[in-house]
């Protein structure tokens, strides 16, 4: 088994079916955060109830994330030599540099203004919580998965040889520990304890309560020829436990606000066992399609592969921006649109705009060299072809006028003594040359 599992994880390659999963779950990021907030255009109880299934669907993309990013790093890392120094280094330009950037751009383009020691303070605070704006606390996450992932590639190689009891006993822990946060934290008397209140407030931030999505990734990335050919095989099987996750879910929203009148938030709450049934379901459903997608045309890359390769390295940037840009179609464009437009049609209008304009701006900044950074990527132009090869020409021979300048500076700049010292080069004379010319003839 050992040596079946090195086998599978040693033919690293594109993963398209990857590409297209990430970014359909960023722009569903987008549309749970969309359709949250254009709420309040719904003035009906069954309204509000059928927007707030709508967000329940869409919350799946937390727990997607953290399988990707956990199926990426397995598919990448296991098996082979793990150097944290050019981890971190990679990872702390991709992900924690933009994470700290874009936390204080929201700190002064979203929160009141403070004098300039309490703003530092709040600054500080808010990058270290992830709460400068209300997405970022996924990155945290990232983070701290990053810290524990040489010890969890050591649980992939060792525990990953009896997957499916890795797997049972993650679900089993998992759906417990949601079953006592859902029954006992959220609600009743510990809830409204300064600890009810400390844990309710920042539980979304903690590693631990998402383990079954990260140990998902990673064995499915161990076992990913087994995990393709079983979801291609089983497609209608697949369909029936996606459909049955949203009926738990749905069916849970509904006995909470309907029969036992619990507020809404509380039965759409990420934190709740039906949730990870559901989890299951939508990522066994995502994977079908695109890996259907994906090895349509095998070995030849699937139609349109730079798109959703596109779409997937704006993924980051997406999440980062899309919050300012929300903000401000609450501001400008919601109020705004025609009142005869039914509104599940302007939720959906306000959810293409702010994809597509995040999109268009992450596209932009993917091209353009400093800025690429600033959604965890290098330029993607290309240094050797168009823009790029210029790009790269004009800096290179910037680069060399510089050298040259400064070369100048210094021969100018060095003391008269110096100078009097070097050797005075003079031209050849006459005579010389038709030395040199000769001696070269003989020889």
């Amino acid at each position: 088994m050992a040596e079946h599992v090195t086998q599978t994880v040693a033919r690293r390659g594109r993963l398209y079916e990857i590409d297209a999963i990430r970014a359909v779950t960023a722009l569903c990021v987008v549309g749970v955060h969309a359709v949250s907030f254009t709420v309040i255009l719904t003035h009906t109880n069954a309204g509000q109830l059928a927007q707030n299934a709508v967000v329940s669907a869409l919350h799946f993309t937390r727990e997607i994330f953290i399988a990707i990013t956990a199926f990426v790093m397995v598919y990448g890392y296991v098996n082979r030599p793990f150097q944290t120094k050019t981890f971190w280094r990679k990872r702390g330009l991709g992900v924690l540099l933009p994470y700290v950037l874009w936390s204080l751009f929201y700190e002064v383009a979203s929160k009141p203004p403070l004098p300039a020691g309490q703003w530092g303070v709040r600054a500080i605070s808010d990058i270290l919580t992830g709460v400068a704006s209300f997405q970022l606390y996924y990155i945290l996450l990232t983070l701290e998965f990053y810290l524990i992932l040489p010890w969890f590639l050591r649980l992939m190689t060792s525990a990953g040889k009896r997957p499916w009891l890795l797997l049972g006993v993650s679900f089993a822990v998992q759906v417990i520990m949601l079953a006592l946060d859902y029954q006992f934290v959220q609600t009743g008397p510990f809830s409204t304890t300064t600890v009810g209140v400390f844990i309710n407030q920042n539980q979304s931030r903690v590693l631990l309560l998402y383990q079954f999505y990260a140990v998902l990734g990673g064995v499915a990335a161990l076992y990913m020829p087994q995990a393709r050919a079983f979801v291609l095989r089983h497609g209608r099987l697949v369909v029936a436990g996606f459909v049955l996750g949203l009926a738990l879910l749905w069916g849970n929203l509904w006995l909470q606000t309907a029969v036992w009148h619990k507020s809404i938030g509380y039965g759409i709450s990420v934190f709740q066992p039906a949730m990870v049934i559901y989890a299951i379901g939508i990522a066994a459903f995502l994977y079908w399609l695109a890996t259907r997608w994906a090895t349509r045309r095998a070995p030849h890359p699937p139609r349109g592969a730079g798109f959703w390769a596109l779409l997937s390295n704006a993924s980051f940037g997406v999440y980062l921006i899309h919050a300012y840009i929300l903000e401000q179609a609450m501001v400008y464009l919601v109020p705004n649109l025609p009142a005869l437009l039914p509104e599940p049609l302007r939720v959906a209008l306000t959810w293409a705009l702010v994809a597509g304009v995040t999109v268009g701006i992450c596209v932009v900044f993917l091209y353009t060299p400093l800025l690429s950074r600033l959604i965890g990527h290098p330029c993607a132009l290309s240094r050797e072809r168009g823009l790029g090869r210029w790009l790269a020409n004009a800096a290179q021979a910037s680069g060399n006028a510089a050298q040259q300048v400064a070369q100048s500076l210094a021969r100018v700049l060095r003391s008269p003594n110096a100078r009097e010292a070097e050797p005075v080069v003079r031209p050849a004379s006459a005579a010389e040359r038709g030395a040199i010319a000769a001696q070269r003839k003989e020889g």
